[in-house]
């Protein structure tokens, strides 16, 4: 992954590059455009019940079993490689797995592991360890499915084309657990790390990830996502995608996203609150010229940033929409597309961070932005369409550098005079009748700068 470059600080003389590789520069994507071209069809009849006749070239059933040293391969439609089921335990060591066959159901794929390369489903277990799975023409290449699955995958590699390609995927409740992974994803819609409905928990730790396809993110969050030192690129789609209630933290992550934004984060249905994102010594960056760092769209949600960076060539850090993702995951639809939405609401709780770019909120929404232990803010907050409404607190020991004019709800700061407001110029308006700026007495205060806080 030519693009994916990490920096070596060389003692005052030179800055030298380390590229990092990903199993896309050993199997090459355009070897399997056909496949990474297919649009998914996710339009099919929903199935509520898990399906009995779950295809599989071998089966390991009840009992534990320990493989090391083999290769298994399938070339079917709808036909897993390795199927463990009923309770079963299964350790593979130093073994390679190649899939061939498309998948006719992209619903059960998605729901039950239908075609995955290795489906280990119902109360049972799997270690795998130092292995390579390859699969082609639209396959996962481990799937965990069923309350009490958990799935350990150690110091493996992982290639895939087609959709619902996903490298590490749980559903139903199910739990993987990933470390040394090395992960490449070329279809539509097949994110690197995923979980699925009703939720999948998906840990990852010291691993490679790269997705390459439309609506292709390094996390898809529906359930618990953890990820912990992972170096990521995903080209045409966000870092993160969440819909609905979900969790997902970032710890010591660099990751880049070329479609939608940094994160994109949303309720497909119903708003629903409780969602939480957290990055903590992590740096996301969003390639596009109209990417935020982090989009939100008809859903509640606490965020934090702690010691982290948000890179955008935009110039905006948040936006807070009403709003969603459509169902191909490549932009975000209109009023026109679903009309039955509200507007988001985030919490955002920024630590130890230094962070320059703008907050914009559309149709109502409302963004809360806190400063905290030694933060500090470049940027201003405004409506990009109809009304909008913004709440600032900072302690005293942050800052906040304003841009451009801007208007605030509720102002805060443990700072009582405001000095910690670099205005060069620009006016802060706030609400005199909102309940966190009655402190302030109605009244104007000179800000460093030229400009002043102003009550409206």
């Amino acid at each position: 992954m030519s693009s994916l470059v990490a920096f070596l600080a060389l003692p005052a003389v030179a800055l030298a590059s380390l590229t990092v590789a990903d199993p896309s520069d050993v199997i090459s994507p355009s070897d399997w455009a056909a496949d990474n071209a297919i649009v998914p069809d996710y339009n099919t009849p929903f199935i509520s019940v898990q399906p009995s006749d779950i295809l599989a070239a071998y089966y390991f059933e009840n009992g534990t079993t320990t493989v090391g040293h083999n290769s298994f391969s399938v070339d079917a439609n709808d036909t897993s490689v390795i199927l463990v089921a009923d309770g079963a335990d299964l350790s593979l060591k130093y073994v390679d797995i190649v899939k061939y066959g498309y998948s006719s159901n992209l619903l059960q794929a998605s729901f039950y592991g239908f075609n995955a390369a290795i489906n280990v489903a119902n109360a049972s277990t799997a270690q795998i360890s130092n292995s390579n799975i390859t699969v082609h023409n639209g396959a996962a290449n481990v799937y965990s499915y069923g309350t009490d699955t958990v799935v350990h995958v150690d110091n493996s590699w992982l290639y895939s084309s087609g959709p619902v390609s996903h490298g590490l995927y749980a559903s139903g409740n199910g739990t993987i657990i990933g470390r040394n992974i090395q992960h490449y994803s070329g279809g539509h819609r097949s994110s690197s790390f995923s979980g699925d409905s009703p939720k999948g928990d998906v840990f990852v730790y010291d691993s490679v990830a790269h997705s390459s396809g439309i609506g292709s993110a390094t996390y898809y969050a529906l359930g618990t996502i953890y990820a912990e030192n992972v170096l990521s690129q995903s080209d045409n789609g966000p870092v993160v995608f969440m819909d609905g209630d979900q969790n997902a933290t970032l710890i010591n992550c660099d990751a880049t996203a070329g479609l939608l934004g940094g994160v994109a984060i949303f309720s497909s249905s119903v708003r629903m609150s409780g969602a939480t994102l957290t990055l903590k010594n992590s740096k996301i960056t969003a390639l596009g010229s109209t990417m935020p760092g982090l989009w939100f769209g008809n859903t509640i949600i606490d965020v934090t940033l702690d010691s982290s960076e948000l890179i955008t060539s935009s110039g905006v850090l948040v936006v807070a929409n009403y709003s969603q993702i459509t169902q191909d995951f490549d932009y975000y639809a209109s009023y026109a597309d679903n009309s039955a939405l509200q507007p988001a609401e985030v919490f955002v709780t920024v630590k130890s961070s230094n962070l320059t770019g703008d907050l914009v909120a559309y149709n109502s929404s409302y963004i809360s932005w806190s400063l905290q232990d030694y933060s500090a803010w470049t940027g201003k907050a405004y409506a990009g369409f109809g009304d909008a409404s913004f709440d600032v607190a900072l302690d005293r020991h942050s800052t906040w550098t304003l841009t451009d004019t801007t208007t605030v709800q509720n102002l805060t700061d443990t700072d009582s005079t405001l000095s910690n407001i670099y205005s060069n110029g620009h006016t802060l308006y706030y609400n005199a009748s909102a309940v966190l700026s009655q402190w302030l007495n109605g009244s104007t205060v000179a800000l460093s700068g030229g400009g002043s806080a102003v009550p409206l």
